[in-house]
Formats: structure tokens, C-alpha cells, sequence
């Protein structure tokens, strides 16, 4: 009797232990949404400069990252969207900012960020 007990706690803890690490592949696999696909589709004219200033900066690794994988497209999007937005609320300084060494080395328009006080 003693015997089929330490069989039945064997199973049960092979089969646990397979559960959990199936489980932990499954959530691996899973690559998380990049910041870059949750852009597409939003109000972008309900956000901040300082959330518009943020989004950009945050997906500058991304975008440089996605030009070696199938993200490409989905980054050029997004920075297109941000871009549209940005030129909307900052026509002159957008422009200036789109002719400046800082945007072709992508640096982020910091005509963006609030002003400080002096």
C-alpha cells in the first residue's frame, strides 16, 4: 500500500511540475504589446506634449530594434502617428525641430517638455 502512494505523489508531482513549466514557456512566448502597436489606433490629441514627448523617447531603442525584425512597419506607423500629432499642435517648431542635426540622430523634440520656470 505504502507503494502505490509514493507512485500517486510521484505523478502528482510530475504532472505539477510539468504544469508550471509549461505554463512559464506559454508566458514567454508571449511577447508583451510594444509601445510602438499601442500608438496605432489611439486619440493621440487627447494626450500631453509631455506624454507625446515620452512615447517618443521611449520607443527610440524600439524603433532602432525594429528595422531587424518584421516590427519595422509597425514603428515607422507609430512614429508617423506621433509626428502628425506633434506637427498639428507645433507647426513652426516641428519644422525647425525636422531640420535640426537633433532629429536626424533622433532625439526627441524637447519643445515638448513643460517649461521651467526661472
Amino acid at each position: 500500500m505504502t507503494a502505490y502512494w509514493v507512485i500517486v505523489i510521484v505523478v502528482l508531482v510530475l504532472v505539477a511540475g510539468w504544469w508550471l513549466i509549461s505554463r512559464r514557456r506559454r508566458c514567454r512566448s508571449a511577447p508583451p504589446e510594444s509601445p510602438l502597436a499601442q500608438v496605432i489606433g489611439l486619440d493621440l490629441s487627447s494626450w500631453t506634449d509631455s506624454q507625446l514627448y515620452a512615447v517618443w523617447r521611449a520607443t527610440a531603442d524600439e524603433l532602432r530594434l525594429a528595422a531587424e525584425s518584421d516590427d519595422a512597419a509597425t514603428a515607422a506607423r507609430a512614429r508617423e502617428l506621433l509626428l502628425t500629432e506633434i506637427e498639428r499642435r507645433h507647426p513652426h517648431q516641428t519644422a525647425t525641430w525636422l531640420a535640426s542635426p537633433e532629429a536626424l540622430t533622433g532625439q526627441p523634440p524637447h519643445f515638448l517638455l513643460p517649461k521651467k520656470d526661472s
